[in-house]
């Protein structure tokens, strides 16, 4: 583990901390998969699960003990008692948090466990939530889960209804029956999964929420057959690069295959397709579990076949804070040229209707909605690169970056092309394609700001923050590859909504409509930016609500649109939102 790779949560204050620990403690992340592939961005799957089981959050529902949900020799849902935390207890005593006849009682559970002997809970006494207070007989007999009497459909889930930090009693018994030993009664508050400081409590120990996941869950992403999960999970994935050549520019190598296929070849890997297994054969149930390590492990969404070692960033660090500002201003205005041009074009994309050939139509959906996803994503950047503007400007020194760049990174480095409000054409796509491009254009605007950030104190926030934008970047690039396959297998007639789009004329209602909107976003986004979180949230709240709907942003591009003009933007005649020129040449650079 690197400490140069940022911190996945970034501590803000003591509260955000564990107990003990210091802000250079806190979790880090080895560099590869993104967040999406972490615990906190799971799909869903819960019981049993492909990333956790929510079911061991109850394992430790009760102060001082683990228990396992499970049944009985008839079958029936039971909770059995698998540990007691004798030390816990001990400390807990001598604390006097638990009275001796408490910790007499844990005593006696633990003692009692051996082989053949078990603990099993058989009645349970406590505030169910919804249900409200009820002493329950465990097993909970079958009955109705409707209605004012309902009953929790088993063991498991009437632990899970218990409120938090809520009196609780349970009676054990001991299964089978011992002579002499009586049933134990226990009394506690629901335990907590959360700390003060938000994180899973301390009585998780490592690696217990990913216990008894699906077996094996391989086959889970095989009957699914349609790669639904490749957003989290690499069930589809960018293929491995062969050893013997820089294949990584050949079309093939950028194109996603099935995790699981059955042809492992390296030099022809099988295209993955939105029909799944039915375009791609896949192993069979036994392959997956007899050649599941033939399956690749996947960093930065492709297969690796050999040890994995992370981009080096090579870039000059800018000279002083008062360059770095400067460059922060521009890429910012980047941001919001590019936005500007993405939208531009996304709107000049034709609408299918009823008549439109099927496959024309889920060509021209995807690439809209593409399209203007990635532009929503340009705005979050903007966003992102105020935050670190204002780091090192605070309020009242700080003013908001909301210039647009008069001149962009062009495709190759250290050279640059205007800014041009355009049809998606073939041209302009390649244009998208080419300043969203890892270790190019923009990125390598933001490569030069990183190095000097990084060579700072105390910047952890900027750096996670810029890595961010980069990584990001490249997924964008990544998405206009595939829109530009869409699009340019459809001639220009067929996919815009006409092949010559111009600007609405003079005096054109819908477009002054348009630059009144945008205007009113710029305003209140400058108004958010200045004031800072939180106390600027209600402000940004609604200059992002203002840019969708009929009545924002997207309702008159919408307009303009529909009457057959190319929707573009004007320059703001406000000094705080003056285009904002590349810094200058750097010689050394």
């Amino acid at each position: 583990m690197s400490g140069s790779i940022s911190a996945k949560l970034l501590p803000r204050n003591v509260a955000a901390l564990r107990r003990g620990q210091t802000p250079e403690a806190a979790t880090r992340v080895t560099a590869g998969n993104p967040i999406s592939t972490r615990l906190e961005s799971g799909v869903g799957n819960c019981f049993p699960g492909l990333e956790f089981d929510m079911r061991n959050l109850e394992r430790r529902f009760f102060p001082f003990l683990e228990v396992e949900f499970g049944a009985d020799s008839n079958g029936r849902a039971a909770i059995f008692v698998v540990s007691v935390d004798s030390a816990a207890v001990n400390a807990a005593a001598a604390a006097a948090t638990i009275t001796s006849d408490q910790a007499d009682a844990y005593r006696k559970v633990a003692d009692g466990l051996g082989p053949g002997e078990q603990w099993t809970v058989s009645q349970m006494d406590g505030d169910f939530g919804l249900l409200g207070q009820r002493s329950l007989t465990l097993p909970i007999p079958s009955s109705t889960s409707t209605g004012d009497n309902r009953l929790p459909a088993d063991a498991w889930t009437a632990a899970r209804l218990l409120v938090e930090n809520s009196p609780v009693t349970l009676r054990l018994t001991l299964v089978p029956p011992v002579p002499g030993v009586d049933e134990v009664a226990l009394s506690g508050r629901r335990a907590r999964y959360l700390d003060d400081t938000g994180a899973l409590a301390r009585i998780f120990q490592p690696g217990e929420l990913t216990q008894s996941l699906c077996s094996p869950w391989t086959h889970d992403f095989r009957d699914c057959a349609c790669f639904y999960w490749a957003s989290n999970h690499p069930d589809i994935a960018l293929p491995p690069l062969p050893a013997d050549g820089p294949a990584d520019q050949a079309d093939m190598f950028n194109k996603e295959t099935p995790w699981e296929r059955r042809n492992r070849s390296v030099a022809g890997p099988p295209v993955a397709t939105a029909r799944g297994a039915r375009d791609v054969a896949e192993m069979e149930h036994h392959q997956i579990n007899r050649d599941w390590q033939q399956l690749n492990f996947v960093l930065e969404r492709r297969e690796r076949l050999a040890p994995y070692v992370p981009p080096e960033l090579r870039a000059r660090p800018l000279p002083d804070i008062a360059t770095l500002l400067t460059w922060l201003r521009y890429a910012a205005g980047v941001e919001l040229g590019v936005m500007l041009e993405y939208l531009t074009a996304a709107w000049s994309i034709r609408r299918p209707d009823n008549t439109t050939p099927a496959d024309l139509r889920g060509d021209l959906l995807a690439a809209f909605d593409e399209m203007r996803r990635v532009a929503i994503g340009e705005m979050r950047h903007l966003r992102a690169v105020n935050d670190v503007l204002a780091h090192f400007q605070p309020p009242p020194g700080f003013t908001p970056a909301l210039g647009v760049a008069t001149l962009l990174p062009g495709n190759d480095p250290g050279t640059t092309r205007p800014l041009r409000l355009r049809a998606a054409s073939a041209e302009a796509l390649d244009d998208f394609i080419g300043i969203e491009a890892p270790s190019m254009s923009v990125d390598s605007v933001y490569a030069r700001i990183l190095v000097t950030v990084e060579a700072m104190a105390r910047t952890d926030e900027q750096q996670f923050t810029l890595r961010t934008v980069m990584a990001e970047g490249e997924e964008h690039w990544r998405t206009f590859r595939f829109v530009k396959d869409w699009l340019t297998r459809h001639a220009p007639a067929e996919y815009l909504r006409a092949v010559n789009l111009q600007p609405p004329p003079a005096g054109s209602g819908p477009h002054a409509t348009l630059q009144q909107r945008y205007r009113a976003l710029l305003d209140a986004l400058f108004q958010a930016y200045a004031m800072g979180m939180p106390r600027g949230a209600p402000l940004l709240n609604a200059a992002r609500a203002s840019m969708l709907g009929a009545d924002g942003i997207e309702g008159a591009l919408d307009t303009v649109a529909n009457q057959g003009f190319l929707a573009v933007f004007d320059p703001v005649p406000d000094p705080r939102f003056a285009p904002v020129a590349p810094p200058a040449p750097d010689p050394m650079a």
